[in-house]
């Protein structure tokens, strides 16, 4: 997936996301903040920062904080939420091109954001490593599972229950550094040192089973066969999400399980 891709979605999915993708990435945002032990008063970036879901924790540390991200919905959001904090800016600014200067931060951080940038993954992490100082840490958070957040499960079981040759069977979107040792090599491979990785969990609501469809719509609609669905059937789809949500409710909704990798920018 491209950054284009998301700048688009995410810019139509803000009040969605903000009700029900923003307290699942702060969870592992916090998480993160917390393992990387930061100094006080570190300079922090936050790379496809939303709106702000380390940024804002960040600034309540007492840290630096910048924050970029392609979506101009998202950094509105974000400036919003930044303001009782000091010290920090929020900015359009793409991932693949830091408009900033080497060696500038003490870490940078991308939380569910640039190991989805597909083949520019590498160029990213690159990016961020550039702009961290010596001695500095680069993290990146991941979901650990293919389907992501826990709430893609009943929109796959109930894709598969429609059964619709010209709608397939549901695939997952996500393929790639979903596991501790893959997110290790990532930073390796970009010249990091003193890698090490930990897993997450945490466990969130979802709208109940008459609303789910319509509250998470907006977010759904980046899965092509989820689109498929309801242009072919979507009666018959929307019944069907409203039962598998009715299971989960019964206690089959597992929780949401992330991954995150810190690594440090070498000293020389």
């Amino acid at each position: 997936m491209t950054e284009t891709t998301f700048e688009n979605h995410f810019d139509t999915t803000l009040p969605a996301y903000e009700r029900w993708g923003q307290p699942c990435s702060e969870h592992f945002s916090r998480a993160a903040l917390q393992g990387a032990a930061l100094p006080v008063g570190a300079a922090v970036l936050d790379v496809c920062a939303g709106m702000g879901a380390l940024a804002v924790p960040a600034a309540e540390r007492g840290y630096s904080v910048r924050a970029i991200d392609t979506s101009p919905g998202m950094i509105r959001r974000a400036t919003e939420r930044l303001e009782p904090y000091s010290g920090w800016s929020a900015e359009v600014m793409d991932a693949l091109d830091l408009q900033y200067g080497d060696n500038e931060f003490d870490a940078a951080f991308s939380v569910f954001g640039v190991l989805f940038f597909g083949p520019g993954t590498a160029k990213a992490l690159t990016e961020m490593v550039r702009v961290v100082r010596p001695g500095g840490l680069v993290s990146v958070v991941n979901w650990a599972t293919p389907l992501g957040a826990p709430f893609f499960i009943p929109v796959a079981r109930a894709i598969d229950r429609l059964d619709d040759p010209e709608v397939g069977k549901f695939l997952a979107p996500l393929t790639e550094y979903l596991e501790r040792p893959e997110l290790e090599s990532a930073l390796s491979d970009v010249g990091c040192v003193d890698v090490r990785s930990e897993s997450v969990e945490g466990v969130f609501a979802i709208p109940n089973a008459e609303t789910f469809m319509d509250e998470l719509d907006p977010i759904f609609r980046v899965l092509p066969q989820y689109r498929a669905a309801v242009a072919k059937d979507g009666d018959r789809f929307r019944a069907l999400l409203v039962e598998e949500v009715l299971r989960t409710a019964a206690g089959e909704l597992p929780p949401a399980r992330g991954n995150i990798v810190y690594a440090q920018v070498p000293s020389s």
